[in-house]
């Protein structure tokens, strides 16, 4: 399995389309036999850009902090499964997702937005959420 989680500072980032680096995370048969490296995506710019870069790469799935609906489209359409509303540690989630510990969707926040956009668990700008993210 592989996975990509948006990343900075070894914590995951916030925002996909926006995301200068990657993890990506290559699962052998144990956990332990995870490889790693850093993707720089400093040059790229927007969700299509983000998503036709996570196709390329051959990504099972995205971990990251936000993501909009359009960009979770895209990502769905390829076949990789969008992974938001976390934060902390990088390597620590994405053990987590590849061993069934970290649900797809997180109990915290309805939108993906990890909780912080005060949008009372509903989003969109009919809900009154004016995060961005949805």
């Amino acid at each position: 399995m592989r996975i990509a989680v948006a990343y900075q500072d070894g914590e995951i980032f916030g925002h996909f389309g926006h995301c200068p680096l990657f993890a990506l995370y290559d699962y052998g048969e144990y956990v332990s036999d995870c490889q790693k490296k850093l993707v720089d995506t400093s040059m790229l710019s927007g969700h299509q850009q983000m998503a036709d870069k996570m196709k390329e790469l051959e990504v099972d799935a995205v971990i990251v902090g936000n993501m909009g609906g359009e960009a979770k489209a895209m990502l769905l359409s390829y076949g990789i499964v969008p992974i938001v509303g976390y934060s902390g540690d990088a390597d620590t989630a994405s053990d987590l997702l590849v061993t069934g510990q970290l649900p797809v969707s997180p109990a915290e926040g309805g939108c993906g937005c990890g909780g912080s956009c005060n949008c009372g668990g509903s989003c969109g700008p009919e809900d009154g959420c004016s995060c961005g993210c949805c």
